[in-house]
This record gives structure tokens, C-alpha cells and sequence, in this order.
């Protein structure tokens, strides 16, 4: 089919008919790579949210780890089964593959009664919680949106209920923890020196007192020193007792990464809480979670007296927070997280995986390098070797920069969407040669909308990774600004919108990589590339079949961005098609090119199966090494969503 002229809408239907009547795509099932490595041992992970509940789930005698993940695709209860033995022994047991119990809500969280675990989530307690998990409920007195009676313009997202004896009555008080928006908004709040202008995020505690006809008082807003208890977001309040006065005191985590304890300095009838302290290690550091959105049980896992911290990230995975059993400044002490591990099963990268397939190793088989949420890249290498279709693949490896993990972090003011986000990278990816000299190099965007590289200044079997670079353009004038936020470009140093895949390729065949990703304003822009390997300046040189430059992003601030592309010949025809970011992918297929421009159409998703939760992250792999590029997909529950895809001429 002849490719050197931009069509009429009449040509182009008579074209996509004649294509499709001659050509068949025959699509697998769409599921996650698994890793077909028996005995290997990864981290413990469900998809986006881990929500710990640790109990002896089947009876045995030792803890098993049930968690829930209110993610998409991979909602459900899950039960890790310790194949160990008792923690007291091995407190770090080696966890079985997760087995599926049941779909699941936001916010299940497990109260210790009388040695009985309760299972709760606003306004709900589930029966049988163990063997059904969700599908058996009993209603609470107190309504799950009981606030929005008080105060109908409170925007709560993270909403925790739990039993604790909160008064020292004998009758288990309900305690519930809600976090509000409403005075941190959301986003775009930055005033021109990076001050965030919106009020905090608030965690606040509320108390419903257990009566002695099993009803609820009116709620009791928790006190801190005098004043309304607040942490930063999800206060996911313990109450243990933490100093052996035999009276409960709290421990709270936050939307970000650390915990905060607040020691009850009066007695088990009457408490009155101090202070909120940070909890730190032995050498005085504050223990902190790799990620955020964190999620502490208390919990004694060790069986050793004192109430440990079992902790759901962000990413899925679940860490033990071991109490030393001191107390530092009438403040206890606990070891910095361990990450439990479990028997391998699908590949994960930590939560909204990026990934792209490249042959890292220079060994003849392709390899899966990804970024995701948390801002690390990771490497996944295959075992198999070229022309496999199950694959054995190693466990993911972080890259290092220098010598040390290579991370991107948003930090006090990095992210549009404001200070909440600090622990957060979104890192998207692509794996070229991009200074021409031989050797794989890393092309990434962030959270920061910053387009970077890493330069590979190794071998082809080994790479070593420079500092980032920044990807330079020879601009028309000055740069393009954001419409949005306090950060300006610097000179010749491209930013874009944020968590959007920088993609190069010689689209022009000139032998030089070119750079295609999103302009500042959503439009996909080609930068070609000059022979001293500098960059133009971005032309809208893509078309859809209206003949309009192809905008893939009409959003501003938070809802900029956000797309992950892929150049690939899908079809089979010798021309660049593009996968853009759906439910699964959409194909946007080259329907025309002439002079520069670059003409598509979209067909829709490439597959009827919905994998997205904030958005899949498409590439290409031919690992059978059968001639025709098969999907992959990263997904928000950092699994690679695989689909074999084969071309019938």
C-alpha cells in the first residue's frame, strides 16, 4: 500500500476496508507475565494499596498475611500463607503465592477483640472474614459517611474504622479515622516561589463510645496535647500499650512514609494524650516506609510482648516494623522496615509500571527494563534466552546511578498535585542508543516533566549509568511555558507535561534518533534531530483523519500528561502505528505520511479486557521471536499485563 500522500476521508475508508478484508490480527488472552522461576523469592505484593491484616488465617499455629487491595485489576482479599512456622522463630517467614478470597471495598481494617480478629470498613463488619472475606456483612449502628451530617462540604477520602477500649470501660469503643481534602484541595495551589497556597491535609480521630446496650454515643473528636489530634492524612490509629503503665496509647501513621506516637499521660479511665513524637530507630533516625500511603497494623508478630507494626505501602507491599521493646524519651523504639517476601509468581515493579523491552544484557534475548510510581527504573532479566515464550525471568533488580539506586522523588514542592505527593517519581521510560555511541542509554520522564537521560558510559554487557542529563532543544525564541505551576523550563532544558513517555526514534529515516513525546500543551510533537545531536524545535507533525495535529491531552495541571505511548508497526505493513494508553492500548495506525506529517487513525483498544486503573503503560516484545511484536502492558498494580498477538496475511 502506497504511503506518500495524505488521503481524503472517502480514500481512507476504502483503504481500512481493503486492509482488514486481506489481513487478520489474531490477539491471546491478555494476562500478567509470570515468572517461571520455581524457588525464587520476591517482595511480597498485592497490586496499588496494601491494607494488612495479619492473623493465623487457617488455624495452623503460626501468622499468615491477609491483605486487601482495592486496586484495579487486582481487587481482591488475598491470603499469603506463612510456609515457614511460627514468627517467633523466623520472623521473616517465606510466604506462598497470594490465593484470591474474595473482591474487596476501600479501607478493610482488623481489630484484636479478646484474641478474635474483627474486620471492618465504614459502617460494616465482615463475618467469617478468614474463609469469605467480604461476602458475609453485618451493618454498624453508625452510618459510613456519618460526618457529611455534621458538615456536607468535607471532601474525605481515607475513612478507618476499628475496636479499641478506648476509656478503659470493658465495652469496645469504635474508633474511626477520616482524612480531609477539603482545605488541601487537590491541585495546582503553588504561588511563584513554590509555596504551597491551599491549607494542609488533616487526619483526624473520632471516638464513638460503646454503650452497655451495644449502642454508640455521639462521636468524641481526639485530643493531642490540648488541642484536635492531626496527622498529615490516613491516621490509621493504634492503640497499644507502648510504655507498661497499663494504658493504651497511640500510634498513627500518615499519607506519607513515617509514624507518630502519642503517649496517653493519663490513666486507662480517663486519657489524655500528649504530644505527637516521631518514631525513631536505635541510631535516631525516624523510621520511615521506602514509599507513602502507608497503612500501620500493631501487631505482635514476634510473639515477644510488645506490639510490632506490619505496614501496606503504596506499591502493595507489606513490611514488619519490629518494636526494640526501649523506650528513647518515654518514646518507643522500633528497627526500620523489612519487606516481607513471598514465592514468585507474576512480575511486578512496584505500582504503575512502566515498561519497555530491550536486550539490556547484550545476550540475544529481550529483556524488560520499567519505571513506576515510587520513581525507581528496574530490571527484569530474562534466563531464557531468544525465541521462548515462556519465559524464566530473574528477579527486578534497581538500577544504580553512580553507585547508588537511582530514584526521582517529587519532594516538598516537586508535584502539580502539591505536597502530599513527596515520595512519588512516576518514572516512564525509553531504552535507546541515544548519543549514538553503541551503548543502551535511559531516556525518562517524571513527575516532574523534566525529560532527562541516563547516559551508559559501561559496556553492552554490562552498563554503567552516569548522573541524568538533561534532553536539550535548539528553541525559536524562548520555551514554551506550562500553563500551570511554579516551574519555569531553564534555557535550552525540555520540560513537558508530566508522566508522559519520551519515545525515540528515527521516524524520519535519517539515521539519527528523533524524539516524539507531548509538547506543553498535550500535542504529540516531533523533534527531530540534528547531526550534532541536538534537538529542533518540536513541530505538530502528527494528524488524525480529521487533518487536525494530534492532541492527545486537552487537560491542564493534574490531568496533564499522563499518556504512555509506544512506536511499533502493530500491523505488520511497514509503517510506524502508535499505542497510546487505555484500557489497555488503544492503535492509533499510520494511515498516510508526506513531507513531514504523519497522518493516524484510531482504531480503539486493542483488546476487550480493561487492565487500567490510572493508566496502562503500553510496549512491545517479540520474545518467540516470530516476526510480529507482541503486547505488553503495564499496569497501575505495577503487574506486565502480556498479550501474544500474531498477524494472518
Amino acid at each position: 500500500m502506497v504511503r506518500n500522500a495524505l488521503y481524503t476521508s472517502a480514500d481512507m475508508k476504502f483503504l481500512l476496508v481493503s486492509l482488514f478484508s486481506t489481513v487478520a490480527h489474531i490477539n491471546y488472552a491478555l494476562e500478567p507475565l509470570k515468572y517461571n522461576n520455581p524457588g525464587l523469592v520476591v517482595d511480597l505484593g498485592v497490586g496499588l494499596w496494601a491494607w494488612p491484616l495479619p492473623c493465623d488465617a487457617d488455624g495452623d499455629g503460626d501468622y499468615d498475611l491477609i491483605v486487601s487491595c482495592p486496586d484495579k485489576p487486582s481487587n481482591g482479599i488475598y491470603l499469603f500463607e506463612n510456609t515457614t512456622g511460627a514468627t517467633s522463630k523466623n520472623k521473616m517467614p517465606i510466604f506462598s503465592k497470594a490465593r484470591r478470597i474474595s473482591a474487596t471495598v476501600p479501607y478493610v481494617m482488623p481489630s484484636y477483640v479478646d484474641g478474635k480478629m474483627h474486620v471492618l470498613s465504614p459502617g460494616i463488619e465482615y463475618l467469617d472474614f478468614c474463609k469469605t472475606g467480604i461476602e458475609t456483612k453485618q451493618v454498624l449502628p453508625i452510618k459510613g459517611n456519618y460526618f457529611n451530617t455534621q458538615k456536607a462540604s468535607l471532601r474525605i477520602r481515607h475513612n478507618q474504622w476499628r475496636y479499641a477500649d478506648f476509656n478503659g470501660d470493658g465495652r469496645e469503643d469504635l474508633i474511626v479515622a477520616i482524612e480531609d481534602w477539603s482545605d488541601y484541595g487537590w491541585d495546582n495551589a503553588w504561588d511563584a516561589s513554590g509555596h504551597w497556597t491551599n491549607g494542609p491535609l488533616r487526619g483526624r480521630i473520632h471516638v464513638f463510645y460503646g454503650r452497655s446496650d451495644k449502642s454508640y454515643s455521639e462521636p468524641y473528636e481526639m485530643l493531642a496535647d490540648g488541642k484536635p489530634l492531626e496527622t498529615f492524612g490516613c491516621p490509621s490509629p493504634n492503640f497499644v500499650n507502648c510504655d507498661a503503665d497499663d494504658d493504651l496509647d497511640l500510634i498513627c501513621g500518615s499519607f506519607l512514609d513515617g509514624f507518630t506516637y502519642y503517649e496517653n499521660s493519663n490513666t486507662s479511665s480517663e486519657p489524655l494524650y500528649a504530644a505527637g513524637k516521631k518514631i525513631i530507630d536505635p541510631q535516631g533516625r525516624e523510621v520511615k516506609m521506602d514509599l507513602q500511603m502507608i497503612v500501620p497494623i500493631a501487631f505482635d508478630w514476634d510473639n515477644d510482648g510488645d506490639a510490632d507494626l506490619i505496614v501496606g505501602d503504596e506499591d502493595g507491599r507489606v513490611a514488619f516494623v519490629e518494636n526494640t521493646g526501649t523506650l528513647v524519651n518515654d518514646t518507643p523504639v522500633f528497627l526500620q522496615p523489612v519487606y516481607f517476601q513471598q514465592q514468585a509468581d507474576t512480575l511486578k515493579c512496584g505500582a504503575l509500571a512502566t515498561p519497555f523491552a530491550v536486550d539490556w544484557d547484550a545476550d540475544g534475548d529481550i529483556d524488560l527494563l520499567s519505571g513506576n510510581s515510587a520513581g525507581y527504573i528496574e530490571y527484569f532479566e530474562n534466563l531464557s534466552g531468544r525465541g521462548v515464550e515462556a519465559i524464566k525471568w530473574d528477579a527486578p533488580k534497581r538500577l544504580l546511578v553512580e553507585g547508588k539506586p537511582f530514584r526521582i522523588m517529587a519532594g516538598a514542592n516537586g508535584s502539580i498535585q502539591g505536597p502530599a505527593e513527596a515520595k512519588w517519581g512516576y518514572t516512564t521510560i525509553n531504552v535507546v542508543d541515544w548519543n549514538h555511541d553503541g551503548l543502551l542509554d535511559i531516556l525518562y520522564n517524571s513527575i516532574f516533566g523534566d525529560v532527562m537521560w541516563l547516559k551508559n558510559t559501561g559496556t553492552k554487557q554490562v552498563a554503567k549509568l552516569s548522573a541524568p542529563q538533561a534532553i536539550e532543544v535548539e528553541w525559536s525564541g524562548a520555551q514554551p511555558a506550562l500553563a500551570w505551576g511554579w516551574r519555569k523550563p531553564d534555557g535550552k532544558k525540555l520540560m513537558t507535561q508530566w508522566r508522559t513517555t519520551p519515545v525515540a526514534h528515527d521516524i524520519n529515516h535519517d539515521g539519527l534518533l528523533d524524539l516524539v513525546m507531548l509538547d506543553q500543551e498535550g500535542y504529540l510533537a516531533f523533534f527531530e534531530r540534528n547531526k550534532d545531536l541536538t534537538l529542533q524545535a518540536p513541530k505538530r507533525s502528527f494528524l488524525n483523519i480529521q487533518n487536525q495535529a494530534l492532541r492527545l491531552n486537552d487537560q491542564s495541571a493534574g490531568k496533564s500528561g499522563r499518556r504512555k505511548l509506544c512506536l511499533t508497526d502493530w500491523d505488520g505493513d511497514g509503517f510506524l502505528d502508535l499505542l497510546v494508553n487505555s484500557k489497555n492500548a488503544d492503535l492509533w495506525r499510520q494511515v498516510a505520511q508526506e513531507n513531514g506529517k504523519w497522518k493516524f487513525q484510531n482504531l480503539g483498544a486493542i483488546d476487550p479486557k480493561n487492565i487500567e486503573g490510572h493508566d496502562v503503560s503500553p510496549t512491545t516484545a517479540d520474545f518467540d521471536d516470530d516476526g510480529t511484536p507482541d503486547f505488553i502492558g503495564g499496569a497501575e498494580d505495577g503487574r506486565m499485563y502480556f498479550m501474544k498477538h500474531k498477524i494472518m496475511h
